[in-house]
Protein backbone atom coordinates (compact mmCIF):
# COMPACT_ATOMS: atom_id res chain seq x y z
CA UNK A 1 0.00 0.00 0.00
CA UNK A 2 1.04 3.34 -1.27
CA UNK A 3 1.84 5.95 1.52
CA UNK A 4 -1.04 7.81 -0.29
CA UNK A 5 -3.42 5.15 -0.10
CA UNK A 6 -2.56 5.05 3.28
CA UNK A 7 -2.80 9.06 4.31
CA UNK A 8 -6.48 8.59 2.25
CA UNK A 9 -7.57 5.98 4.21
CA UNK A 10 -6.54 8.17 7.49
CA UNK A 11 -8.71 10.68 6.19
CA UNK A 12 -11.44 8.63 5.56
CA UNK A 13 -11.22 7.28 8.73
CA UNK A 14 -11.73 10.55 10.47
CA UNK A 15 -14.53 11.15 9.64
CA UNK A 16 -16.71 7.66 9.32
CA UNK A 17 -19.52 6.45 11.00
CA UNK A 18 -20.25 3.08 11.69
CA UNK A 19 -21.02 1.56 8.50
CA UNK A 20 -18.62 4.03 6.67
CA UNK A 21 -15.72 2.10 8.96
CA UNK A 22 -16.96 -1.04 7.64
CA UNK A 23 -16.93 0.24 3.66
CA UNK A 24 -13.39 1.43 4.50
CA UNK A 25 -12.35 -1.68 6.07
CA UNK A 26 -13.84 -3.62 2.87
CA UNK A 27 -11.63 -1.27 0.38
CA UNK A 28 -8.30 -1.02 2.67
CA UNK A 29 -8.93 -5.27 1.81
CA UNK A 30 -9.55 -5.04 -1.68
CA UNK A 31 -6.14 -2.56 -2.15
CA UNK A 32 -4.29 -5.47 -0.63
CA UNK A 33 -5.22 -8.47 -2.54
CA UNK A 34 -4.83 -6.17 -5.58
CA UNK A 35 -1.12 -5.51 -4.57
CA UNK A 36 -1.22 -9.37 -3.64
CA UNK A 37 -2.16 -10.02 -7.20
CA UNK A 38 0.53 -7.44 -8.92
CA UNK A 39 3.41 -8.76 -6.32
CA UNK A 40 2.76 -12.34 -7.58
CA UNK A 41 2.48 -11.32 -11.17
CA UNK A 42 5.89 -10.20 -10.70
CA UNK A 43 7.40 -12.75 -8.77
CA UNK A 44 8.20 -10.61 -5.77
CA UNK A 45 7.40 -13.23 -3.11
CA UNK A 46 7.47 -10.92 0.12
CA UNK A 47 5.64 -8.40 -0.96
CA UNK A 48 2.64 -10.55 -1.96
CA UNK A 49 3.13 -11.96 1.38
CA UNK A 50 2.84 -8.76 3.09
CA UNK A 51 -0.29 -7.49 1.30
CA UNK A 52 -1.91 -10.72 1.98
CA UNK A 53 -0.44 -10.76 5.55
CA UNK A 54 -2.34 -7.11 6.23
CA UNK A 55 -5.74 -8.48 4.16
CA UNK A 56 -5.57 -11.29 6.35
CA UNK A 57 -5.65 -9.33 9.69
CA UNK A 58 -8.62 -7.14 8.61
CA UNK A 59 -10.53 -9.81 7.41
CA UNK A 60 -10.10 -11.19 11.07
CA UNK A 61 -11.27 -8.31 12.02
CA UNK A 62 -14.35 -8.09 10.20
CA UNK A 63 -14.97 -11.86 11.61
CA UNK A 64 -14.35 -10.67 14.96
CA UNK A 65 -16.18 -7.96 15.19
CA UNK A 66 -19.78 -10.01 14.11
CA UNK A 67 -22.55 -9.64 16.70
CA UNK A 68 -23.80 -13.10 16.53
CA UNK A 69 -27.03 -11.93 17.87
CA UNK A 70 -28.35 -12.56 14.31
CA UNK A 71 -28.54 -14.87 11.82
CA UNK A 72 -27.07 -12.70 8.88
CA UNK A 73 -23.80 -12.83 11.14
CA UNK A 74 -23.36 -16.53 10.90
CA UNK A 75 -23.67 -16.13 7.23
CA UNK A 76 -20.69 -13.62 7.05
CA UNK A 77 -18.80 -15.74 9.33
CA UNK A 78 -18.44 -18.37 6.88
CA UNK A 79 -17.50 -15.87 4.28
CA UNK A 80 -14.72 -14.69 5.78
CA UNK A 81 -13.59 -18.18 7.42
CA UNK A 82 -13.21 -18.80 4.04
CA UNK A 83 -11.37 -15.54 2.69
CA UNK A 84 -9.13 -16.61 5.13
CA UNK A 85 -8.35 -19.71 4.23
CA UNK A 86 -7.94 -18.55 0.27
CA UNK A 87 -5.57 -15.74 1.67
CA UNK A 88 -3.47 -18.05 3.45
CA UNK A 89 -3.02 -20.76 0.68
CA UNK A 90 -2.67 -17.78 -1.28
CA UNK A 91 -0.10 -16.82 1.19
CA UNK A 92 1.71 -20.36 1.13
CA UNK A 93 1.24 -21.11 -2.46
CA UNK A 94 1.49 -17.72 -4.38
CA UNK A 95 -1.10 -18.33 -6.56
CA UNK A 96 -2.97 -16.02 -7.62
CA UNK A 97 -6.54 -17.67 -8.83
CA UNK A 98 -6.95 -18.18 -4.44
CA UNK A 99 -6.47 -13.98 -4.51
CA UNK A 100 -8.52 -13.63 -7.21
CA UNK A 101 -11.39 -15.64 -5.51
CA UNK A 102 -11.09 -13.94 -1.99
CA UNK A 103 -11.28 -10.27 -3.70
CA UNK A 104 -14.50 -11.38 -6.18
CA UNK A 105 -15.98 -12.33 -2.88
CA UNK A 106 -14.73 -9.39 -0.76
CA UNK A 107 -15.72 -7.14 -3.61
CA UNK A 108 -19.14 -8.56 -3.74
CA UNK A 109 -19.52 -7.79 0.20
CA UNK A 110 -17.59 -4.51 -0.25
CA UNK A 111 -20.56 -3.69 -2.86
CA UNK A 112 -23.37 -4.86 -0.63
CA UNK A 113 -22.25 -2.83 2.49
CA UNK A 114 -21.72 0.36 -0.48
CA UNK A 115 -25.54 0.53 -0.41
CA UNK A 116 -25.93 -0.06 3.07
CA UNK A 117 -23.70 3.02 4.07
CA UNK A 118 -25.32 5.13 1.66
CA UNK A 119 -28.98 5.42 3.61
CA UNK A 120 -26.90 5.80 7.06
CA UNK A 121 -26.62 9.26 7.93
CA UNK A 122 -25.45 8.66 11.65
CA UNK A 123 -22.93 11.20 13.27
CA UNK A 124 -18.85 10.07 12.85
CA UNK A 125 -17.47 7.59 15.31
CA UNK A 126 -14.64 9.49 15.89
CA UNK A 127 -15.20 13.74 17.21
CA UNK A 128 -12.85 16.69 17.71
CA UNK A 129 -10.28 15.48 14.63
CA UNK A 130 -8.61 17.41 12.35
CA UNK A 131 -10.80 18.76 9.63
CA UNK A 132 -9.41 18.16 5.90
CA UNK A 133 -10.10 20.28 3.19
CA UNK A 134 -8.71 19.30 -0.32
CA UNK A 135 -7.75 22.10 -3.70
CA UNK A 136 -7.24 24.92 -0.95
CA UNK A 137 -3.41 24.69 -1.11
CA UNK A 138 -1.23 23.73 -3.90
CA UNK A 139 2.21 21.82 -3.99
CA UNK A 140 4.60 20.56 -6.35
CA UNK A 141 3.37 20.84 -10.18
CA UNK A 142 -0.15 22.58 -8.95
CA UNK A 143 -1.55 19.64 -7.13
CA UNK A 144 -4.26 19.66 -5.19
CA UNK A 145 -2.80 19.51 -1.65
CA UNK A 146 -4.28 19.14 1.68
CA UNK A 147 -4.69 22.09 4.02
CA UNK A 148 -5.63 20.90 8.10
CA UNK A 149 -7.81 23.28 9.91
CA UNK A 150 -7.87 22.46 13.69
CA UNK A 151 -9.03 25.58 16.02
CA UNK A 152 -7.81 22.76 18.92
CA UNK A 153 -4.80 21.18 17.40
CA UNK A 154 -3.41 20.24 21.28
CA UNK A 155 -6.54 18.27 21.61
CA UNK A 156 -6.73 16.87 18.48
CA UNK A 157 -8.64 13.37 18.45
CA UNK A 158 -9.26 13.84 22.02
CA UNK A 159 -11.30 15.59 24.71
CA UNK A 160 -9.59 16.93 27.30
Amino acid sequence: MTAEEIKNFKNRITSANRTGLTVIIYDIIDTDLTEAEEKIAISDKEGAKHALAHARKFVTELLVTLDMKYELSYNLASLYIYVNKCINSAYVSLKAEKVTEAARIMKSLGDAFRKVAETDDSAPLMENTESVYAGLTYGKGMEPDEAVVDANEANRGFLV
